[in-house]
Parts: structure tokens; sequence; C-alpha cells
């Protein structure tokens, strides 16, 4: 199998091919999803355009948006389905650039990404953001709020009860190094906070009770014990930032 992938990376016109393969399966996802929306605007086109008078023009524009919607809940569960599937059996470790994990993880990201830019940007903050990370498989608790859909590789992913994730905050539970694509869980403790614009590296552990403030960085492997509060130094020079770390070392 490493052999077959290495003659794939190193064939420009193989990879094209395989490229084209995986837009397909992002066009059938895409289609699965848009399925029962169809088939509501084909019912609604025939039942309302018989006669279009202003009302009907009306009626008809109300099934429009709620064929919008139907997708957004379809997708969530198509889309999650699709990158729970492709990511069962992949699990926390080091995997080559060149393997079947990394080809499963290129697709599964990008089925991702689709529900993201398409349904989840929409929808902050509510329950079909948390079904859609449900479904993937992250452990999601009690009365948790995500205003942000940058939860990367979620079925690493732990969030306790009563945690607020700030909007565009990015959970990363992967990473790349030296050639290879790094899994690593993350696991955020009850009642804590992330604020927006934040970053949570692969491997990171906040405890319970913790406040992440706006746009910190946590780095690889952190471990932040229970009532913790974290916050950035904007505007401060590279060296006085440097000469900090030192200072805690």
């Amino acid at each position: 199998m490493n052999r077959i992938l290495e003659t794939i990376g190193k064939s420009e016109f193989i990879q094209a091919v395989l490229g084209l393969l995986v837009y397909v399966i992002y066009a059938l996802v895409i289609g699965l999803s848009l399925i029962p929306s169809i088939f509501w605007m084909a019912f609604c086109w025939k039942h309302l355009l018989i006669s279009p008078t202003p009302a009907h023009c009306a009626l008809f524009a109300l099934a429009i948006g709620t064929a919008v919607l139907i997708y957004f809940l379809t997708g969530t569960v198509v889309m999650g389905s699709g990158v729970r599937i492709l990511s069962l059996g992949i699990k926390p470790g080091r995997y080559p650039m060149i393997s079947f994990t990394m080809v499963r993880w290129l697709i599964y990201s990008g089925i991702y990404h689709i529900a993201g830019k398409t349904i989840l940007e929409y929808l902050p903050m509510g329950f079909v953001t948390n079904l859609f990370f449900r479904i993937i498989g992250a452990k999601i608790g009690k009365n948790v709020s995500i205003n942000t859909w940058y939860l990367n590789d979620a079925y690493l992913l732990s969030v306790g009860d009563n945690v607020v994730i700030g909007g565009k905050s990015d959970i990363s539970c992967h990473t790349f190094e030296k050639g290879h694509l790094l899994l690593q869980p993350v696991k955020i403790g009850n009642n804590s906070l992330i604020g927006q614009q934040c970053y949570i590296s692969p491997g990171v552990t906040i405890g319970e009770h913790c406040i992440i403030g706006q746009r910190s960085l946590i780095r690889k492997n952190t471990e932040i014990p229970d009532k913790s509060v974290i916050s950035t130094l904007a505007g401060l020079p590279l060296r006085a930032i440097s000469r900090l770390e030192k200072m805690e070392e």
C-alpha cells in the first residue's frame, strides 16, 4: 500500500485523477444533502406557481427559505455522518504524509469544511452546531455554547458541561510535523470559557472553571490547571515576550 501511495505521490497525472474522484465524493455528499430540499421545491413549484399571483410568489419565496433550512438540517446529518464514517479507526498518533490515513483525513476534512462554510457558519451557538459535532464523535457536555465551527478533528475533542467557546476560536486536534500528520486529543473541563479567536493546539488539556482570554495561543501538550486565567500580552515586542517566558522558567 505504501509503495502504491509513493507512486501516486510522484505522479501529477494520477494525483489529478484522484483529485477529481475526491471532488465526485464531495459532489455526492452535497447532492445527498440537497435531496429533501429539491423535493420540497418541486412540490412548491407545482402547487404555488400554477397561477403566479403576488400571493403565490410570496409563498414561493418563503418556500425557498424553508428549503435552505431543510438543507441545513439534512446537511448536518449527512456531512456529519460522512466525517464520522471516514474517521472511524483513526486513533491519536503520527501518520506519514503518504499514507492511507492521510488520504482519509484529507477527504473527511474536505467534507467538514463544506459543512462549515455552507451550514455551521450561519448557525452559531445553536443545537445544529452541537448536533453536527456530536455526530462526528465529539464528547460534548450539557449546556455547551459553541460560537465557532473551527473544531478540527472533533472526534478527538472532549468538552465538559457549561463550556463556552468564543467566536472564530480554533481548536485543532491535528498539526503537521516533519512530514507527518500528528493527531492528539483536546480536553476542556466543566464551566470553562474559551474567548474569541483563541487557538488551542493538539494535546491540550484545560481544567475546570478556567478562562482563556481572547486571542490566546495555547501551545501543544499544555496542561492548564483548574481555575486558571490565561490572557495574551497584546502589543508587546517579541523580545519582551521572550524575556517574560524565560522568567517563568
